[in-house]
């Protein structure tokens, strides 16, 4: 009976992989401009068809009338305190991340490939994340793997912060929407623990587990200790803390009249949706965490309308950093400090490599 069900299971695939390898071979084929405009209607597909399915049974009087109320200079001061805290804290934090692992690194130095990044992700947001990859790679002389592994690294710094997050709120209050997530929320953040735990204890003993720990690429994993986790996640936290009460502000100025203990509970899952690689500013998933999540306190034309505005600002925002930054990356870049520790591929080459992975 397994065998059989393994076998339909089988047969399933192989009927999914010709067209899926079909329509991968003429993606690959098309042109680097097609392929870019490609991604982006994709992209942003995915997230109007998001905002609609949380919009559905709306009607357009409802939306106007939100903003019609709307507390715009309240707004507006909570929203770009919250789009300079993200921008500014983690310039700081990418510098102290490459300063710790690589080459010293100053604030100044990681603001325009920081700019760029920002602006890449309205852009294209598959290959927002090269900039900073290139940046090491052609500033600092680190090897494309490393660079990447690097980041991905804080990456799962702030996986650890998050599920800290949803398994505190979980707890501390029962009756919110991320308590049914509390276990999943615990097994995730026992898994981290437990990896962390892993790379600080040493090299393995095991031949079968030494390949991964000496593999040069996951420097960072290998180099960290409590001090390095506790600086990264100390300084990630300061930007994660403010942006409870700036979504409370937001939300308030929408006339959507939230309790506070309940926006602070419900902000890991906002923070793990508006951060979402999928959608530009969490256009999308953001506003269904929010409605689904606080519905109850507020109607669902305001709640949404807010979550938009919120998305669509934080978007605007990273269009003008495209003007300057921009240029000054590409000319810090092409002038590099230092020579890559391996033969790497052309910046454009490395870009499209980052983006298609």
């Amino acid at each position: 009976m397994a065998t059989e069900g393994w076998s339909v299971l089988t047969q399933r695939i192989n009927t999914l992989r010709k067209p899926l390898t079909s329509i991968s071979t003429r993606f690959r084929s098309l042109s680097p401009t097609t392929q870019t405009v490609v991604e982006n209607v994709v992209i942003w597909t995915i997230a109007a068809l998001a905002v609609w399915w949380v919009a559905r049974g709306l009607t357009l009087g409802k939306f106007v009338a939100s903003f019609k109320h709307a507390n715009l200079p309240l707004f507006l001061t909570a929203n770009l305190t919250s789009f300079f805290i993200w921008w500014l804290g983690e310039t700081y934090l990418f510098a102290r991340l490459f300063s710790l692992f690589h080459k010293p690194c100053s604030f100044r130095e990681v603001l325009a490939p920081s700019a760029a990044q920002y602006f890449l992700q309205v852009v294209n947001i598959l290959v927002a994340a090269a900039a900073l990859v290139l940046f090491l790679n052609r500033r600092k002389g680190v090897s494309w793997t490393a660079a990447s592994w690097t980041l991905l690294f804080q990456g799962f710094i702030d996986a650890i912060l998050l599920a800290t997050g949803f398994v505190a709120a979980g707890v501390l209050r029962p009756q919110s929407p991320i308590h049914r997530f509390l276990p999943y929320a615990c097994a995730a953040l026992l898994f981290f623990i437990a990896v962390a735990w892993w790379w600080g204890h040493g090299r393995p003993r095991r031949r079968a587990w030494q390949w991964l720990y000496d593999w040069p690429g996951l420097h960072a994993f290998r180099a960290a200790g409590w001090h390095e986790y506790l600086e990264l996640g100390l300084i990630r936290l300061a930007i994660f803390l403010p942006q409870g009460f700036l979504f409370y502000l937001e939300m308030r100025a929408f006339r959507a009249d939230v309790p506070l203990d309940a926006t602070l509970a419900l902000t890991p899952g906002l923070l793990l949706a508006a951060g979402e690689p999928i959608t530009p500013s969490g256009l999308g998933p953001l506003q269904a965490v929010m409605v689904d999540g606080l519905m109850r306190f507020a109607p669902r034309a305001r709640l949404l309308t807010a979550g938009l505005a919120i998305s669509i600002m934080h978007i605007l925002c990273r269009l003008p950093l495209g003007v300057g930054a921009a240029g000054t990356f590409v000319r810090r870049v092409l002038t590099s400090e230092g020579q890559p520790t391996q033969a790497q591929p052309s910046t454009g080459s490395q870009a499209s490599a980052l983006a298609h992975q």
